[in-house]
């Protein structure tokens, strides 16, 4: 029986569930989980889009995702499978680490928003040790919520979530804890929506300022004339010219903001290109990506990003 299609919704949030399989651990011990985050912090940086909550427990994953217009499942494809790359060269083993494809329920409601985000900080309850202090569990975004520990991963946006509570960002610190801390014993759909109406703020006003949504419809030609321009390189040269080092950057530079802006497959930019393999656009992905952390090039995704934001 045919796989039913992936409900990708690139313009509303997601939560977002993935499991190992029955005969492993997903995380062996802390390290193991703080490679994950390392790894989400990387792929966030790569497709720019946004976590809005996170746990990571033994055997699964919770996220809060805000896609920002990206693939959605061209992020997880790529963080999971760059965590099991990690975890079976450690461990010495071959095979599936997640179990079947990642579940995601997508998120049309605002109301439903603050629900997922409640249930996903609660879910260190159940451990021994966090069950009246699930803010304590260090794998999970609460305590960075409420600002009992730091975002050591510059993982998280926070902001969408507490600014639904209220404009006083103390006090929707406060009302927030009161929601998760409540939302611990409710088991009635009715009873969550009553709980989340009494715990907002009584004025209402627009937060969707705390998202940013962009198409990622830009043709790969823009991207190019962009760079090109930018860097005062005619294209024939860029296109052409393989060993010269400064070219050879701002390609893989090129490389990274298509896959990134245009939502491009590698089999896509080889046809873009012309006259390179997939895997020599995968090593420039990454490089490019790497090279983007430089000053150099970080003018070029504002510019980019400015000719596709919607909201």
């Amino acid at each position: 029986m045919p796989r039913s299609a992936r409900k990708r919704s690139p313009e509303t949030t997601h939560h977002i569930m993935c499991r190992s399989i029955k005969e492993i651990y997903l995380f062996k011990n802390d390290n193991d989980k703080r490679r994950y985050l390392k790894l989400m912090t990387q792929y966030k940086q790569k497709f720019k889009c946004a976590i809005l909550a996170y746990c990571l427990m033994d055997t699964h994953v919770h996220i809060q995702f805000d896609p920002q217009g990206c693939d959605i499942s061209k992020f997880m494809h790529g963080l999971n499978l760059s965590y099991a790359q990690y975890y079976n060269k450690k461990y010495n083993r071959h095979g599936h680490v997640f179990q079947n494809r990642f579940l995601n329920n997508v998120i049309q409601d605002d109301n439903y928003n603050l629900a997922v985000s409640a249930y996903i900080h609660n879910n260190p309850k159940d451990i021994l040790g966090f069950s009246d202090c699930v803010h304590t569990y260090p794998f999970s975004s609460y305590g960075i919520y409420i600002n009992q520990s730091t975002d050591d991963f510059d993982l998280i946006n926070k902001d969408f979530i507490l600014s639904r509570f209220d404009k006083n960002p103390d006090l929707a610190v406060n009302l927030y804890i009161d929601f998760v801390t409540s939302c611990n014993k409710i088991t009635q759909k009715q009873e969550l929506l009553d709980l989340i109406h009494k715990s907002i703020t009584k004025e209402p006003y627009e937060y969707r300022s705390y998202r940013h949504i962009y198409r990622r419809d830009l043709p790969p030609e823009t991207i190019i004339k962009t760079v090109t321009d930018t860097f005062n390189i005619q294209v024939p040269d860029f296109v052409k010219l393989k060993y010269n080092r400064s070219t050879s950057d701002i390609k893989a530079v090129s490389v990274f903001l298509m896959r990134c802006l245009s939502n491009s497959s590698y089999k896509d930019i080889c046809k873009t290109l012309g006259d390179i393999t997939l895997s020599q656009t995968a090593k420039l992905n990454t490089k490019g990506f790497n090279l983007m952390q430089k000053p150099k090039y970080k003018e070029l995704l504002p510019l980019l990003l400015e000719k596709i934001r919607v909201a």
